[in-house]
């Protein structure tokens, strides 16, 4: 079963290196493509609550978050009802590269899975989500 670990490792490793080769001229290395999307799929989610869709830590999130922000890509604004709380929502730079990014998503999805049947993909999603904490 350990190996079973490592191959999934091996796999979101190898998305990494290659969203990092396609987005870091864009200053999004790290993978954090990733919290522009969720930031327009999700807007207004607390700096909290968007670490943890993304299951990063929250300390590493809120640098990744705040270095978006300087880029130009998220803007963050204080809760209306708490001031303590600031709430994430894409800029126009983020929602105009927004599509590059989902496609990029789209392609790793759809080559992964390319040999998987509807039904083993259904049945992966179940068993990996049965994995998450």
């Amino acid at each position: 079963m350990f190996n079973t670990i490592r191959l999934i490792g091996t796999i979101a490793r190898s998305i990494q290196v290659q969203s990092n080769k396609k987005f870091s001229p864009l200053g999004l290395g790290n993978n954090a493509f990733l919290y522009i999307i969720r930031a327009i799929e999700n807007p207004g989610m607390f700096l909290g609550e968007l670490a943890d869709a993304l299951s990063i830590d929250r300390s590493t999130a809120f640098r990744s978050i705040k270095k978006l922000a300087k880029s130009g890509y998220l803007d963050l604004k204080s809760d209306d009802h708490d001031g303590r709380l600031q709430r994430v929502f894409p800029t126009q730079l983020a929602k105009d590269i927004y599509p590059e990014l989902f496609e990029f998503e789209k392609t790793q999805s759809k080559y992964l899975l390319a040999k998987l049947s509807e039904d083993e993909q259904a049945e992966l999603l179940r068993l990996l989500k049965k994995t998450q904490h």
